[in-house]
């Protein structure tokens, strides 16, 4: 059984690094097709404009494939199935150095520049299941807008091996549970 599990968490994070990888690729694809757009349009005009918001949408295209993938593969890795009746709740689950410590990582961790977009403050609603190990499964953000949804569900997965989560307890022993935060990020254009 230990061997089990030690070769699930090996393949969790070599998949979650896969991931983020796929995340930098995206980046670096498009900082590349940007640079070369600059240089063939040094000024603004209508063509450029065009150009910089397809080359936007294949971003965003690509973000949300990695998360689609990440998704795929974390079902695929699931240890803690569910029991028959989710046992009470004891102690919530908590990020190891608190809420706002978690929430300023992940605020630093979204780039939106390209996007320009500058709602301040951005509500959002992070939902996401925690193993008894305190492994991290399903994260979904829920905010106004779906594209800026899915830069902050990458940078949570950009993040997640950054800091541990305590899982929540039922009578002493972890447990499963699906933690739910309500937050606030503010983006600032660089």
């Amino acid at each position: 059984m230990k061997k089990l599990s030690a070769l699930a968490l090996i393949l969790i994070f070599s998949f979650s690094y896969a991931q983020v990888s796929e995340f930098q690729k995206a980046d670096s694809r498009y900082e590349r097709k940007i640079k070369s757009l600059y240089k063939k349009y040094p000024k603004p005009n209508d063509e450029r404009t065009k150009q910089e918001w397809l080359l936007t949408e294949e971003k965003i295209s690509a973000y949300k494939n990695a998360l689609e993938k990440i998704s795929e593969e974390e079902k695929k890795t699931m240890t803690d199935v569910p029991p028959p009746a989710a046992p009470r709740i004891t102690k919530e689950a908590e990020y190891e150095t608190g809420k706002a410590s978690f929430q300023k990582l992940l605020n630093e961790a979204v780039d939106l520049t390209f996007l320009n977009f500058a709602v301040n403050p951005y509500k959002i609603t992070l939902k996401f299941t925690l193993d008894s190990k305190g492994n991290v499964f399903n994260a979904r953000v829920k905010g106004n807008n779906e594209d800026v949804n899915a830069f902050i569900e990458a940078a949570f997965y950009r993040i997640k091996d950054k800091g541990k989560w305590k899982p929540a307890e039922s009578n002493g022993k972890p447990v499963l549970s699906v933690v739910s935060l309500l937050l606030q990020l503010n983006f600032s254009k660089k």
